[in-house]
């Protein structure tokens, strides 16, 4: 790729802390915020720039300049796309088995990847048709991302697709950045939007936001299936139908979880409008059955979904509508093939919470305000607990949060124990540490000297032997 990289980092410094972080997204400022969730205080701003080099100049037709990436015909000449200048950073997912970050931009249509040790840009890549979502396996490194094509937001909150897509983009990456084989999955229904993926990365799964459909994909021999999701209607793959409206997916064990934003549903058949309650739903992720669906009230428009670390309970971000207090966070647990509803934190201050996540005791739960800019702090028994205010007009994306923060040192392969295998490991980062993952390479250092040798050896041999 002639690609240029360019990365501002505000900050005060590049510091290994031990407190977790949050990572927000930041869609009208094209950047990412990093949060201390231990004072809830900005540790550093991120503006994101990944500018491909203009060839727009050379054309000199207007078919040959509207067929060019980022390029658009104005005044008798091919110039530059306002949009082209654009990344709008969506959604940010973390890689903490190897030590990485990667947020989509879906403006521009790249995919970037960054370090978790201090925040530092490794590579972009342009995979185009405005990436949403990520699904991301640690240990094959590879990134799965749904896109759902060119769309425009109706009161940023309904998607309306203008630009069609049916794609699932596939890259690898590595210590030294991002690369793709052209492996693309291909789908029956436009604008892939949510996606996750299972335990060992054998499946991933996708969900149409247009056709309300979703799709089992075997990353081992490529089979998909597809199935929809509203027995009430049961329309063809290729139907834009939008009555369910799916947001995000995510797969615990073999239970896929499917948020549906819902709402206004109009039948071409009738012409009749209804008012469609927002939904979670629960699926047999073998059979590829619905187990159960639970409303979650009209006008709710339900986003992004994160698991508890500690419980079977699932926290739906309620983006609501303008006209109601629906905005919120919502408790869902799931036992016996059964979801029911915990609680529902609603305020008049809330505007379209989007993003969502959950500490690593499972005690806070923060959401990410899209219409009020703030990142909002609850306990896990719905109790509004703080927030922290980064700005007007941010319009903020998807959020993340560090789970289990910075491996052991001599660690090495970041599997919670320190044995034999982490020597192997030592010694071949000691020969070539340029090839391994940021997290490895910290974790090698054993005498913490900002140098990894044979002393790191030998000192990581003598504290297996005697402890």
């Amino acid at each position: 790729m002639n690609i240029k990289k360019i990365i501002v980092i505000l900050s005060c410094g590049l510091i290994f802390g031990e407190s977790k972080q949050l990572y927000a997204t930041i869609q009208m400022l094209d950047q990412v915020v990093v949060l201390d969730l231990e004072n809830l205080e900005v540790n550093e701003t991120i503006n994101t720039e990944f500018v491909e080099d203009s060839q727009c100049s050379v054309w000199n037709n207007e078919n040959d300049c509207m067929l060019a990436d980022s390029c658009e015909w104005m005044m008798g000449e091919c110039m530059d796309s306002m949009l082209g200048s654009l990344n709008v950073p969506h959604f940010v997912s973390l890689d903490e088995l190897n030590g990485y970050w990667f947020v989509t931009a879906i403006a521009s249509g790249f995919i970037a990847q960054y370090s978790l040790l201090d925040n530092t840009f490794i590579d972009a890549f342009f995979v185009g048709d405005a990436p949403a979502l990520l699904a991301i396996d640690p240990k094959n490194q590879m990134i799965y991302c749904s896109a759902v094509g060119l769309m425009f937001m109706d009161n940023m909150s309904d998607m309306t697709p203008t630009f069609e897509s049916n794609k699932i983009k596939v890259l690898s990456y590595s210590s030294i950045g991002l690369s793709s084989n052209n492996e693309e999955y291909i789908i029956d229904s436009t604008a892939p939007h949510g996606i996750a993926i299972n335990d060992d990365g054998t499946e991933i799964y996708t969900a149409s936001n247009t056709a309300d459909w979703i799709y089992k994909i075997n990353t081992q021999n490529d089979e998909i299936l597809g199935v929809p999701m509203d027995q009430n209607v049961s329309n063809p793959p290729d139907v834009i139908t939008q009555r369910l409206k799916p947001i995000q997916c995510f797969s615990v064990q073999n239970k896929l979880f499917i948020s549906c934003s819902a709402g206004n549903w109009l039948n071409t058949s009738s012409g009749e409008t209804t008012l469609i309650e927002g939904k979670l739903q629960m699926w047999n992720s073998d059979t590829m059955e619905l187990i159960d669906s639970i409303n979650l009230g009209e006008h709710t428009s339900p986003w992004h979904i994160i698991k508890s670390p500690i419980d079977d309970i699932l926290y739906v971000a309620l983006g609501g509508s303008e006209d109601y207090e629906t905005a919120g966070v919502a408790s869902v647990s799931y036992y016996n093939d059964n979801l029911s509803i915990n609680w529902v934190t609603n305020n008049s201050s809330f505007d379209i919470l989007h993003g969502i996540d959950v500490s690593s005791d499972g005690q806070r739960i923060y959401a990410s305000g899209r219409g009020d800019g703030n990142i909002h702090v609850f306990d896990n028994n719905g109790n509004y607990l703080d927030n922290i205010f980064l700005g007007q007009m941010t319009m903020l994306g998807g959020i993340a949060v560090e789970k289990r923060g910075l491996p052991n040192i001599g660690d090495t392969n970041n599997d919670l124990s320190i044995n034999i295998l982490d020597v192997i490991k030592l010694v071949d980062i000691v020969l070539d540490s340029m090839m391994y993952h940021p997290y490895q390479v910290y974790a090698s250092d054993f005498n913490e000297d900002n140098s990894i040798n044979i002393f790191d050896i030998i000192l990581l041999v003598e504290s297996i032997l005697y402890n």
